[in-house]
């Protein structure tokens, strides 16, 4: 195909036949001593990957998880709509794909389902302790140990400590006045009330983030009286031409597995296409791209959306990209009835019949439903670590933490993060991220007891070079600071230090070896 002048296919084709190839190649099993363990915080994506490629080198380990099931988000989340806006097929493990994907954007409940069955899959299960929430980790420098303390007065000792906690796991409740003093019932989406009924009731969602865009629908078809969305800053919601897989599909991604992984790729290459031409403003080209972009989106919010004036509050000025993009084929829709309503005026404070807005208006209200986020800071904080010298690394966090490629810190030696600070991602999936992550971690593990080295702790100097680089890289980009738009990404200082600033192929190619000349090594 090469030769013949088919190259773009050539590559393809030769690219799944070495996938395949390596495939066939197991893993080489670590000659590791025997009471050497590894400690995993978190059962979500993180843990049961890092657990199945342990197991590929056979290190034993243990994962502590703070909830009764493994699953992370995907176990906490229930709200209604609660879904992936990344397809499917591309949001699952490349060394596990499914093709009996009922939708090309699965519901919350199918994914928890998927990662229950890799978990089986790959043998995780036996080393989860469930019901472990950790307090505090401390490091030993005579010992080149890890004590890590759970709430239940239980210890662990680990020569590798690896965090796989997430950042999407302290939910954010706003500070508005009154806030306790509703006596209807009120929750945010993450911590949802199975036994609620919306039927007959008022309902409010403050909100219009991702869970909001995913509630709101949903909400709307559940037979409430009345739906009372309460929106600071409207949000880019364009289609997701979300569709079910026809049974016939399903036996053609299970007959010819090939058809599955070229299929993957589709969506992970398109993806990474709409970061150069939407997330980019590095040139006239990808400018012009983007404007066309928005201006196809805004024609679709005023086709789908019947009142104009209704269309122009809910079209954001930004730039998407700013703020995370959050698909839907049903959110603008749902403003259609009569019985959802749009509150642009800003809240005041929460009442005890319902909420009260700066114009005087009190909107009396059965439920309030907060889809306002989490609190990435303090879901980095989640529990004290006590590193180099005794320090509280989590007190040097500040405002802006951050990590070498957001998986190992200066003051924490044998430590790793997956989807530590500076990972997010705004356009491709975070499953793929974690998975380079983890292939680092493992071998980061392999050099160091190949070498026969007791820690390991990245340089100051390799930790602040990183830090410069990825701010440097920052430039140009929509997300890049405060200036058009004020979200998540960034602290209030402007500073975006939850995402990473380049493409997802970039981040694979740059964390594809663990270089030992990048941390000082304790023998």
């Amino acid at each position: 195909l090469w030769w013949n002048g088919f190259k773009v296919l050539g590559f393809i084709m030769f690219s799944c036949f070495m996938y395949f190839i390596s495939k066939l190649r197991s893993p080489k099993k670590l000659d590791a001593p025997s009471d050497f363990h590894v400690v995993i915080i978190g059962s979500g994506v993180s843990g049961i990957c890092m657990g199945k490629k342990l197991n590929d080198i056979g290190v034993k380990y243990t994962i502590l998880e703070k909830s009764g099931g493994l699953g992370g988000t995907w176990y906490d989340n229930k709200y209604p709509g609660v879904a992936c806006d990344v397809p499917s097929h591309l949001y699952s493990f490349s060394f596990y794909l499914n093709p009996y994907w009922s939708r090309l954007y699965s519901c919350g409940a199918e994914i928890h389902a998927y990662l229950q069955s890799a978990a089986s899959r790959f043998n995780v299960y036996p080393s989860i302790h469930f019901n472990k929430r950790v307090v505090g980790a401390s490091w030993d420098s005579r010992t080149c140990l890890w004590t890590v303390d759970c709430t239940d007065g239980s210890q662990y000792t680990a020569n590798i400590l690896i965090s796989g906690s997430g950042a999407l796991h302290v939910p954010k409740l706003p500070d508005y006045k009154g806030v306790g003093s509703f006596k209807g019932p009120s929750f945010h989406t993450a911590l949802w009330d199975t036994s609620f009924n919306p039927r007959g009731k008022t309902v409010a969602v403050v909100g219009t983030g991702a869970s909001a865009v995913q509630a709101v629908p949903n909400l709307s078809a559940l037979g409430v009286k009345s739906l009372k969305v309460f929106q600071r800053t409207p949000c880019w919601s364009p289609p997701r031409f979300d569709y079910q897989y026809p049974e016939y599909i399903k036996r053609i991604f299970e007959i010819f597995p090939l058809s599955n992984i070229l299929y993957r790729y589709f969506f992970f290459l398109r993806n990474e296409l709409r970061f150069r031409t939407l997330f980019t403003k590095e040139s006239w080209i990808t400018q012009k791209l983007s404007d066309r972009v928005h201006h196809m989106i805004r024609g679709h919010y005023q086709k789908v959306i019947k009142d104009k004036d209704l269309a122009a509050k809910l079209t954001p000025s930004y730039d998407m990209g700013c703020k995370r993009i959050t698909p839907s084929d049903t959110y603008l829709q749902a403003f259609n009835k009569d019985f959802v309503h749009l509150v642009t005026d800003k809240i005041e404070e929460i009442t005890e019949n319902g909420v009260r807005t700066v114009d005087g208006t009190e909107h009396k209200l059965d439920a309030i439903v907060y889809a306002t986020g989490f609190d990435l800071l303090q879901s980095f904080k989640a529990f004290k670590y006590v590193g180099v010298d005794g320090k509280d690394v989590s007190e040097s966090f500040s405002d802006a933490p951050n990590a070498y490629y957001g998986i190992t810190h200066q003051d924490l030696p044998n430590t790793f993060w997956l989807l530590g600070p500076g990972t997010g991602l705004g356009h491709n999936s975070i499953i793929y991220m974690i998975e380079c992550q983890a292939n680092y971690v493992v071998d980061g593990i392999s050099k160091l007891i190949k070498n026969g080295a007791r820690s390991m702790v990245v340089k100051q100097e390799v930790q602040r070079n990183y830090w410069d680089y990825t701010q440097n890289n920052m430039k140009g980009k929509v997300f890049a600071d405060n200036s058009a738009c004020v979200g998540w990404y960034r602290n209030a200082r402007g500073v975006n230090w939850t995402l990473w600033p380049k493409d997802l192929i970039s981040y694979w190619w740059e964390t594809k070896s663990f270089d030992m000349n990048d941390y000082k090594i304790t023998y």
